[in-house]
């Protein structure tokens, strides 16, 4: 392997600077590369240290993108700290989404997540949705340079928002018939974040399935009011003459 960078090294010779062998077998890049096992690991062991997670353009997660994908669902689960998940460029297919799925459906502390510049299509952006259909976290998601989206996965991310009040903030490149109705569910989330923040009432933006349903106790009849005594009679008294 040359790196193509450094003119001392001829071309028999095998430039130590562009990888070196791992006792797990696997060929670790140089130049600041990080291993995806090394963030699962931490990811795993609920480091407080881990609170943001970019594996864009990874030489090794490119290699077993169904693997890694299926390592990190496992890691967050139970994961606390974790609030960015970066995985851009990394070839990411349809398949792997069926992790993603699992991943955002169990992950209680990512706030942002970004995929751009992968290889998912309609079938994957569909999983994402299912995932976010009972997320209450992620508030940002990018899948820009996907796609493209077919108007079943625009049925799908419908069915997500009608539960979902927490994503306000989706990127994506979108042509569809039912952009007008999601838009209007973004528009929704974004209101209601902000009411949240303000702390005030919020629950007239949501659905009707998600509001809260506690019953009004009935109004108690106003006490009557004690009836007026009977009038004295009045004794006319004859004038003397």
């Amino acid at each position: 392997i040359f790196c193509g960078l450094c003119v001392t090294h001829t071309r028999r010779a095998r430039c130590r600077r562009v990888s070196e062998e791992r006792p797990s077998g696997e060929t670790m890049p140089r130049f600041g590369a990080v291993s995806p096992k090394q963030i699962v690991e931490q990811a795993t062991k609920n480091d407080p240290s881990l609170t943001s997670i970019n594996l864009s353009s990874n030489a090794l997660f490119k290699m077993k993108t169904f693997e890694y994908c299926k390592m990190l669902a496992e890691a967050l689960s139970a994961n606390t700290h974790v609030t960015e998940l970066v995985l851009n460029e990394n070839e990411i297919t349809d398949a792997d989404c069926e992790w993603l799925k699992e991943l955002l459906a169990t992950n209680k502390s990512i706030t942002t997540m970004s995929l751009e510049k992968n290889k998912i299509s309609s079938e994957g952006c569909a999983l994402i949705a299912a995932g976010l259909a009972t997320n209450s976290t992620l508030v940002a998601l990018s899948l820009l340079n996907n796609g493209p989206f077919g108007e079943s996965c625009m049925d799908t991310w419908l069915k997500t928002f009608n539960d979902n009040i927490t994503l306000y903030d989706l990127k994506w490149r979108l042509n569809s018939r039912s952009s007008f109705a999601l838009n209007s569910a973004i528009t929704r989330n974004r209101s209601v974040s902000r009411l949240r923040k303000e702390g005030k009432d919020w629950q007239h933006l949501l659905p009707d399935h998600l509001r809260d349903s506690k019953p009004v106790p009935p109004q108690e009849p106003a006490p009557e009011e004690p009836a007026a005594p009977p009038a004295e009679p009045q004794l006319e008294v004859a004038a003397e003459a």
